[in-house]
Order: structure tokens, then C-alpha cells, then sequence
């Protein structure tokens, strides 16, 4: 039995992409330079943000699946066996003054992985990296599954270490 799990965008997600379609129509209706230009920035906002939802959504591509083989992060571009898997845990990320929970899963080699993500993930991995030493760090805002729920597959499908 394996987990797929698929984004969920919460509201904010939503409003970010509520303001770059507003952005887009804004500037079309201007029909200038500027406007060309609000229009541009929210089409590119759109689509950063509005295709790894439909991907995700429309496509049923999973942000995360764990089974028997390992753990796949599609969107991310990471597959990782589960001899590729020295550690998952739980931990807490600071934003601000509020904790949110998040799922650390710890490669046998971090700095292989960062070279596998998608090239627009390069910055955020290596980032992940320094501030938690892995560069995949996972938090349930977006998901449509629990950090707990991945957790319980990952302890149900990962084999016995020797």
C-alpha cells in the first residue's frame, strides 16, 4: 500500500493567485506600456504559482508518494530509494514569531539531491539545506495529507535497517 499525497492550496495560496490574475486583467484593460508590463508579471505569478496546482489537481501528479521502492517528490524532481534515506522527522520551522510544523526527509547524501531539483527549486533547496541539513523539508499547509500521515507510511513501507 503506498501514499499519494497532492497539493491543496490553502487561502492565502489562493489569494496570491486571486492578485496575479487581477494583475493579468489589469493590464491587459490598460492596453500601454505599463500595463503590458502588470500584465506580464501577473501571467508569469500565474503561472508560477497556478501550475503546480493544476499539475498536481488536474494531472494527479502527487507532490510526495512513499511505497515500497522509496519516496518520490515529482514536482520537486527527486526519487530516493530507501537506502537513500538516512533519516525522516518531524521538527518545527520558525516564520516570524510562529512555529509551523514541518517533515524533514534527511538523504544519505543531501548535496546529490540538491543537484537532482528542478532548476527554479535550486535556491530553496540549497537554503533548506543550510538551515536544516536536508533539502527537503515539507510542510502540511498545502497538502492534502498530514505530516503525520506520511510519517505513519514512511515507518509502514520503509524496510527494517539491519
Amino acid at each position: 500500500m503506498s501514499l499519494r499525497v497532492r497539493l491543496r492550496p490553502n487561502g492565502p495560496y489562493l489569494l496570491f493567485m486571486l492578485a496575479a490574475v487581477a494583475a493579468l486583467v489589469f493590464g491587459v484593460t490598460r492596453a500601454d506600456l505599463p500595463g503590458a508590463v502588470i500584465a506580464v508579471c501577473g501571467a508569469v505569478l500565474l503561472v508560477l504559482f497556478g501550475g503546480p496546482v493544476v499539475v498536481s489537481t488536474v494531472c494527479r501528479v502527487p507532490v510526495v508518494a512513499v511505497d515500497e521502492s522509496g519516496v518520490r517528490l515529482p514536482l520537486m524532481g527527486v526519487r530516493l530509494s530507501w537506502d537513500e534515506v538516512a533519516d525522516v522527522r518531524r521538527t518545527a520551522a520558525l516564520r516570524g514569531r510562529t512555529s509551523t510544523p514541518v517533515l524533514l526527509i534527511v538523504p544519505t547524501q543531501p548535496e546529490i539531491v540538491v543537484d537532482r531539483v528542478r532548476p527554479w527549486l535550486f535556491r530553496e533547496a540549497r537554503g533548506n539545506l543550510a538551515r536544516y541539513g536536508t533539502p527537503i523539508v515539507l510542510s502540511d499547509q498545502s497538502l492534502d495529507h498530514s505530516l503525520d500521515d506520511i510519517t505513519t507510511a514512511v515507518r509502514r513501507l520503509r524496510p527494517a535497517v539491519a
